[in-house]
């Protein structure tokens, strides 16, 4: 999970809300779902706010996700500070292979990683060993288990990945000078990467599992900032 800048919503949410028993679903709503989708995709680089899996529009590709469920909140189902764009999380599978939204259902979560008050990045951190995202708040931490799901075996190894991927450009770029970089050189040569991973490519895509990346890349850049 990395935090998510909510844009504003829609116009054609804002428009549609306006109209008498205005409600999620039905052929009317067709048209505003899709500029949701549009638009979570874009702020959210393509990734899925939970796992950070790429997502797209096509079919099949994402779900909108309600933060609060639409069975419990009623009253935030039209509300675009509540909405998510996630993918599918193996829907249709056994339940110990499904994520995301499809595990979650209508339980409670937490913290909103949309919500600038809840801090998610600070909420959560990963094992380089294992790639396993965990949290010191032990409700939160039972919920990245147990309601979302996100230490499925796939996303353990996706997020080692990235993980030992950064881990192998860093140690490249510190050898080039053997010996011979400063701290506040390899701390640049820290800054930049993390830039990279910050930043979307020229269509919007930011790069899977980017928030391990930067983690780690934060968790290093610390020593040389002593």
């Amino acid at each position: 999970m990395r935090e998510i800048v909510k844009s504003r919503e829609p116009r054609e949410l804002e428009e549609y809300r306006r109209k008498p028993d205005a409600f999620y679903d039905g052929s009317q709503f067709t048209p505003v779902k899709n500029a949701i989708r549009e638009q979570l995709l874009l702020e959210q680089g393509y990734l899925c706010a939970y796992c950070m899996r790429r997502i797209k529009s096509d079919f099949g590709q994402m779900k909108v996700e309600h933060w609060h469920c639409q069975d419990n909140y009623k009253s935030e189902q039209l509300d675009y500070k509540n909405m998510l764009g996630v993918c599918i999380g193996n829907e249709g599978s056994a339940l110990e292979n499904q994520t995301c939204d499809t595990r979650k259902g209508n339980d409670d979560l937490k913290y909103n990683p949309a919500n600038a008050s809840h801090r998610i990045e600070s909420q959560i951190y990963f094992l380089s060993d294992s790639g396993i995202i965990e949290s010191d708040d032990d409700e939160f931490n039972a919920q990245l288990n147990n309601v979302l799901h996100l230490n499925h075996t796939r996303l353990k190894n996706n997020r080692k990945g990235v993980w030992d991927e950064v881990h192998q450009e860093l140690s490249k770029r510190f050898s080039k000078k053997p010996g011979t970089r400063t701290s506040v050189e390899k701390a640049t040569e820290i800054e930049k990467l993390l830039g990279e991973w910050n930043s979307k490519d020229g269509q919007g895509f930011l790069r899977e599992y980017c928030a391990v990346a930067i983690y780690y890349l934060k968790k290093v850049k610390k020593k040389f900032d002593k």
